[in-house]
C-alpha cells in the first residue's frame, strides 16, 4: 500500500518490501526443486521410461498376434516385430536412443547372463520369459525385471 509522507512522496515501507521479498523467495525455493530434480529422481524417471519401453513392445505382441523384440544395443532402445520370412524389422517411430547417463549393465534372461546384444523377445501367447536388465543411471544402479507372467517393473529403490 503506498502511503504519503510528510513531504507528500509516495512509497512503500520496509516491512512491505521485506514481505514481498520474502514471497518472492519462497516462490523460487519451491520452483528449484522442481525445476533442478536430483540424480535419484533422474534415475527412476528414466528407469521407468525403459521399463514402459519394454511393457509396450510386450503389449504390442499380445494384442498385435506377432513375436516382438526389444533390443538394447548400442545406446538404443529398438522395437522389433518378427516378418513373415522369418526376420526381425525396426517397428518405425519406436525407436530411441538412451539417456547418456544411463548405460546397461547386464542382461539376464531365464536366470542366465547373456550378451547385452540380446533381444527381449515377447510372445503373442502372454507367456514370457523371466528377465532382469540391470543398469546404471548417473551411477546409480537400477534394474527392470519381467517374469513369466508377462509382468514388468522397474526397481527404483
Amino acid at each position: 500500500m503506498a502511503r504519503t509522507s510528510a513531504t507528500g512522496t509516495e512509497g512503500f515501507t520496509l516491512i512491505e518490501i521485506l514481505v514481498v521479498v520474502a514471497i518472492a523467495g519462497i516462490v523460487l525455493a519451491v520452483a528449484a526443486v522442481n525445476l533442478f530434480p536430483s540424480d535419484e529422481e533422474v534415475a527412476r524417471r528414466e528407469t521407468s521410461l525403459l521399463a514402459l519401453d519394454i511393457e509396450t513392445a510386450r503389449d504390442d505382441a499380445w494384442f498385435g498376434g506377432r513375436p516382438t523384440a526389444v533390443s538394447l544395443a548400442e545406446g538404443r532402445v529398438r522395437v522389433l516385430r518378427l516378418a513373415s520370412d522369418r526376420s526381425w524389422s525396426a517397428i518405425p517411430g519406436r525407436d530411441r536412443r538412451l539417456p547418456g547417463t544411463m548405460q546397461i549393465a547386464a542382461l539376464a534372461i531365464d536366470g542366465q547372463e547373456v550378451d547385452r546384444r540380446e533381444v527381449l523377445v515377447f510372445l503373442p501367447d502372454g507367456v514370457g520369459v523371466p528377465f532382469r536388465v540391470a543398469l546404471t543411471v548417473r551411477g546409480i544402479p537400477k534394474a527392470i525385471e519381467g517374469d513369466a507372467a508377462g509382468a514388468v517393473r522397474a526397481i527404483v529403490r
